[in-house]
């Protein structure tokens, strides 16, 4: 904003020169003598480039200033908007991830045919039954991929012990279970 007070400040004196220029222009150069004339003609051609380089000059200037003063009112011109309109888009989205938000501001903007939905959109999306259903089986279907399989071999029990608790007998009960366990089968032990 400084720079086009600044160059307004500077059309006007450049305005102010022109018409001192052009007042003496006016002057009556018919009583000069000859070599005062020509003297007198190439400050007329010298002052008379710098007329015509003051009003380009100034008229740029006029027209910086219009764009700027244009800028300026699309600037104040735009709303910040409803700070608890922000508020209640954020506690509508809280339980989302960001990937979930994009689908439903992507279904926002096709259901309500903006490119940029409003927030009271995007929440009015969130709530759509569609929505609601699309997620929730989105995230089942990625809880039942990470969920941790079962053992694929079985685990073996003998005689109601698994293998963790024989591991753990010493050899003695190890000895009196397997006899106990084993009374007339043979074991590949």
């Amino acid at each position: 904003m400084e720079d086009a007070e600044a160059t307004h400040e500077e059309a006007l004196e450049t305005r102010e020169e022109m018409e001192t220029l052009e007042t003496n222009e006016d002057v009556d150069t018919s009583e000069t003598t000859e070599p005062e004339k020509v003297e007198k003609s190439k400050d007329l051609q010298s002052a008379i480039a710098q007329k015509e380089h003051f009003r380009t000059k100034l008229e740029k200037s006029e027209a910086d200033k219009k764009a700027l003063e244009d800028k300026l009112k699309g600037f104040s011109s735009q709303t910040t908007g409803d700070p608890m309109e922000a508020v209640r888009l954020g506690k509508a989205l809280a339980d989302t991830s960001e990937e979930e938000a994009d689908i439903i501001i992507t279904y926002a903007k096709g259901k309500f045919n903006n490119l940029k939905p409003t927030p009271e959109q995007i929440i009015q999306a969130s709530k759509d039954e569609w929505i609601m259903t699309a997620i929730k089986s989105k995230r089942e279907k990625v809880a039942g991929e990470n969920k941790t399989p079962e053992p694929s071999s079985p685990i073996s029990v003998i005689g109601n012990k698994t293998s963790d608790d024989i591991e753990k007998m010493s050899r003695s009960d190890f000895g009196k279970f397997a006899r106990e366990s084993m009374q007339g089968k043979r074991s590949g032990i």
